[in-house]
């Protein structure tokens, strides 16, 4: 008896994966917990092992087909044997479906889509996620099944989606009327720049994960009315302590000592003040979460962009926090981050100053509604006051930014918690850091 291989399910918010590459041929013999194809979820690439010794005797799906979780992808069997029947969680799933389809159908006008069992009168099948995006961007069933698909058997995905709503948004522009204009005879017009042989624009098709960035980018600008606050933070107590003690830390610790886990440790007691920060949009729902999952940008070297989260950070200390960055950053970087280990931030931290930038704007990453930006530091001529009168010193000075979800983050409450965090991070002195 042939057994399912099913698309597995690689952390508790995915529900789909992308098939990156089958190791395996049909007829290929293959052993139990060897490699049989490679997918993608979301940006980190994972390995499917078999889960039976046998012949791989079928393939469901092709490469780059985007594969819900819990569906069949392949089967497995022994010498010469054909699939012949699926498994009973299969089976189920799929009479769920062929009932589904045979509803009796009500002729009815198309409204809006509010509400919309998983396959429409046709038969076809949407997944929870398409119905979700199409009753936020108010398409109706009629214009659903209007969309092609490009997921197996033309099922419609979420990038089919996304990439109709941009068009339609586009395509809704108000065209003016149009106002006759007198006839001027043609003169020729000889180009300012003639052509030069040989030069033609090189057309590069985005890669995997370039793809998601922009779409997760495109959703959270449609999805949150963004607002930003920008305060200056005198960072010379940080700078001074790490050049004092950055060799010592290394010696002891073996881990190199950043600003980074220093802003971190500032945000997170800023959250504990103003916990609304902490917090994510469920419909007309708040979420207030009880973790801080601290969300750390990591630029690859491939020029993408990705955000690995420090889970419960609040329940680490400095060294702590020091360390889950450095070593979800050096994995980061070689591509070997663990599905989970790139959801379920609740607040993001992104630093944009390392690569010299005065300071960023950054776009919120979806559902958190807040996100820091922190620029690069610079040495400046300030005013400080003191019981002599003020006076002109040279500071270490460094812009921060924060962006935040105005659906429940006013202006009051995010330049408040804003201001809690420059304070901290002004009064850090390094005293509960032992070296």
């Amino acid at each position: 008896m042939a057994m399912d291989v099913i698309m597995p399910k690689m952390g508790e918010s995915i529900t789909e994966g992308t098939v990156l590459e089958w190791k395996k041929n049909i007829g290929d013999t293959i052993a139990l917990d060897e490699t049989l194809l490679e997918i993608s979820t979301d940006k980190v690439d994972s390995e499917v092992p078999s889960p039976a010794a046998g012949v791989l005797v079928e393939i469901l799906f092709n490469v780059n087909d985007v594969v819900e979780v819990g569906t069949v992808i392949a089967r497995i069997g022994g010498e010469g044997e054909d699939p012949v029947e699926k498994s009973p969680e299969v089976v189920k799933e799929t009479l769920v479906v062929e009932e589904v389809a045979q509803v009796e159908k009500v002729p009815q006008v198309a409204p809006v889509v509010t509400s919309m069992s998983s396959s429409n009168e046709g038969g076809r099948f949407y997944s929870p996620l398409v119905k979700s995006i199409a009753k936020t961007e108010g398409i109706s069933a009629a214009e659903l099944d209007s969309i092609s698909g490009s997921g197996k058997d033309g099922r419609v995905n979420k990038y089919d989606m996304m990439a109709y709503v941009e068009n339609r948004s586009s395509a809704q522009v108000v065209t003016p009327t149009a106002v006759p204009i007198p006839h001027i005879p043609a003169t020729p017009v000889q180009s300012r720049t003639p052509a030069v042989p040989g030069l033609t624009d090189r057309v590069e098709p985005m890669g995997r994960m370039r793809k998601k960035i922009a779409q997760h980018m495109l959703a959270s600008q449609q999805t949150s009315p963004h607002v930003y606050s920008t305060t200056e933070v005198d960072v010379t107590n940080l700078v001074n302590f790490r050049i004092q003690s950055k060799d010592a830390f290394l010696e002891k610790y073996g881990v190199k000592l950043t600003y980074t886990p220093m802003i971190l440790d500032a945000c997170i007691k800023g959250i504990q003040k103003f916990p609304l920060m902490n917090a994510s949009i469920d419909g007309d729902n708040i979420v207030h979460h009880q973790k801080i999952n601290m969300g750390v940008a990591v630029a690859l070297p491939d020029n993408n962009l990705i955000v690995p989260a420090i889970k419960a950070s609040e329940e680490k200390n400095f060294l702590g926090l020091t360390r889950a960055t450095a070593d979800l950053a050096a994995r980061a970087r070689i591509n070997k981050l663990e599905p989970d280990e790139i959801f379920g931030s609740t607040f993001t931290v992104t630093n944009p100053g390392i690569f010299g930038s005065l300071f960023g704007m950054a776009i919120i990453n979806q559902p958190n509604v807040g996100i820091l930006s922190v620029g690069s530091i610079q040495k400046k001529a300030v005013v400080k006051e003191t019981e002599f009168g003020d006076v002109i010193v040279i500071r270490s000075m460094m812009y921060i930014t924060l962006g935040y979800d105005h659906r429940i983050i006013d202006g009051a409450y995010g330049t408040r918690f804003l201001s809690r965090v420059t304070e901290l991070i002004e009064a850090f002195d390094g005293s509960d850091i032992k070296l």
